[in-house]
């Protein structure tokens, strides 16, 4: 936990102008993108204490020495545009904010590679690349507020990843500051360093020399690999080196259909044609919600594909007819190329219709493209009454990453935390056909094993156990953590079960007042000293559960909560 006799050495180590723990600022850095439901909020608590914001790798070393020898919480962040958790704290401590570390330090055009700083956002990126004539091969459809290391650590697919892969494709290499303060490049390390042994240095503290490495010993991509999607667990990203690609012309072709499974045989039919830079897509439901915020194009069906192709104007004109000619047989419609470009220039806002809420409960899951149809049904059952917006890409390996969008009021505080599951049982229903998680963070960690697979998950593990041993820095994300009540809940708890002890006594005395005389006669409330023992019986009663359920794993608590909330929101929807 932060005291404040620990203010004044952070201060120290990231220059006061960097350093905050007012108010506004620790409430501004304990959300992301989801609304979490009050209660929710009250149990884990997820409030920063102190927020930095390091300019250096240096800096970010020293910071997490200082908070390991003093058991302080570290949670790294970019600007939060994920809402799966991984920025959240969990036990309050310090969070680490990186968008000061915002430089691009070298464009490559011989290996078509560039090196930035973890903090830079990709918009303020691909503007930069477009200078050079270049461009990302991927990148996020947040790319105007997120930062190239958030995405990194959260793990995905974007804009560009039907044709190049996702973020994890992108990655050449990463500069990282492991849970000890040691600087790693992570082509450079060996497979020892994920169990036993220590890492090559590139910075050893406060009193060492910072130098660059001249080792030319070959890149181990499956060690720069294990970082990507792991949320902040291992380490914090300080500089990423990915790669570019030449900046081509891009040819948007917008598609509209009457129904899903004439949407979802037209997009397996593009895959056979052609590979495009981004296959999307949107349903009925959510092309309503845009007509509703006046943000809908004027077409002939209400399910939307957008295809954008990327490459000289012959190649694009020539995929672009292939296309044309065989959308009729789906019943599609080519619309514009007025309608195809704004559907372009629309990719980054799918939360238009947040005005539609005022609140959004996001959730996105991997699905097999030629099992779209039937996760898309399985849904429309599941939530049944429910008003559910849905978008998709598909990504270099046929999977559509599904993004849904419950319309909801977090105002509303029981229907909202009964609303709660639905972003939990779309991840179930998409894996439930054949798909998978799109991110762990917090929310997820029941599917880390199998996201990440067994043998990288017990490479991460043993790199987690050697280098930070007591979770400090980003629990409860990835790997499992117990459930940490607030001070708050805690005392409820305690003074509830201090309450409930002896107005059960009472009852079960005017119950069977004989079966207790006959065998516990000495447990009973007559008095107000009695009372009161049994009140701090009661109090007893009440840690000790608390305690309990500090035991238990978040994801356990998910797991068992979830049939509840679906209850409750049948009654309360």
């Amino acid at each position: 936990m932060l005291r404040k006799k620990h203010f004044q050495k952070l201060a120290d180590i990231v220059g006061e102008d960097y350093f905050s723990a007012e108010g506004y600022m620790t409430h501004l850095y304990s959300h992301d993108i989801a609304a979490l439901p009050g209660i929710v909020n009250d149990v884990l608590n997820p409030r920063a204490e102190a927020v930095a914001q390091p300019t250096s790798s240096e800096v970010v070393s020293n910071l997490l020495k200082y908070c390991k020898e003093n058991n302080i919480q570290v949670v790294p962040r970019g600007h939060g545009t994920s809402g799966y958790g991984g920025a959240l704290p969990t036990k309050g401590g310090l969070v680490v904010e990186m968008t000061r570390m915002n430089e691009i330090y070298n464009i490559d055009k011989g290996s078509m590679t560039i090196e930035v700083g973890a903090g830079i956002i990709w918009g303020k990126l691909l503007e930069l690349l477009e200078d050079e004539g270049l461009s990302a091969a991927a990148y996020p459809s947040s790319a105007p507020s997120s930062t190239v290391g958030g995405w990194i650590a959260a793990g995905g697919s974007g804009i560009g990843s039907t044709k190049y892969g996702g973020i994890r494709e992108q990655v050449v290499e990463l500069e990282v500051v492991l849970p000890d303060g040691e600087i790693i490049r992570t082509n450079q390390l060996e497979d020892a360093v994920f169990t036993k042994g220590k890492p090559k240095s590139f910075f050893g503290g406060d009193d060492s020399f910072y130098w660059e490495s001249e080792d030319s010993s070959t890149s181990n991509k499956e060690s720069t690999s294990l970082f990507v999607d792991s949320n902040g667990t291992l380490g914090i990203i300080t500089k990423v080196v990915l790669k570019v690609i030449p900046l081509r012309k891009i040819k948007p072709l917008t598609i509209s259909f009457p129904n899903k499974e004439q949407t979802m045989g037209a997009m397996q039919a593009i895959l056979r044609i052609t590979r495009p830079f981004y296959l999307h897509f949107i349903t009925d439901e959510f092309f309503g919600m845009l007509k509703e915020v006046g943000k809908a194009p004027d077409v002939t069906g209400e399910w939307l594909v957008l295809c954008a192709l990327e490459g000289t104007d012959e190649e694009n004109n020539a995929a672009a007819s292939e296309i044309v000619e065989v959308m009729s047989m789906y019943h599609g419609t080519v619309e514009s190329e007025e309608i195809a470009h704004h559907e372009w220039d629309e990719r980054f806002y799918p939360m238009r219709i947040k005005r539609l809420g005022p609140s959004l409960a996001p959730s996105e899951v991997y699905v097999p493209l030629e099992r779209m149809v039937d996760f898309i049904d399985h849904c429309y059952r599941h939530f049944k009454g429910e008003r559910m917006a849905m978008e998709g890409a598909v990504n270099h390996r046929n999977e559509v990453a599904v993004l849904t969008w419950f319309l909801d009021d977090e105002r509303r505080r029981i229907p909202f935390l009964f609303g709660w599951y639905r972003s939990l049982d779309v991840i179930n229903i998409g894996i439930k056909n054949g798909g998978r998680a799109y991110s762990i963070g917090m929310w997820n960690v029941a599917h880390s094993r199998k996201f990440y697979g067994k043998e990288d998950y017990t490479k991460m593990a043993k790199l987690k156990q050697r280098t930070d041993s007591k979770s400090y820095l980003n629990s409860h994300k990835v790997f499992p953590g117990p459930l940490y009540l607030s001070a708050r809940i805690g005392l409820l708890i305690m003074f509830a079960a201090a309450f409930i002890v002896p107005i059960v006594i009472m009852f079960a005395w005017w119950l069977a007042p004989s079966v207790l005389a006959s065998y516990v006669p000495w447990v009973v409330v007559n008095d107000i000293a009695s009372f009161l023992l049994w009140f701090i019986v009661g109090l007893g009663i009440g840690f000790v559960v608390q305690e309990f359920a500090n035991l238990i794993p978040i994801s356990v608590v998910l797991s068992i909560g979830l049939p509840f909330l679906r209850l409750g929101r049948k009654i309360f929807h």
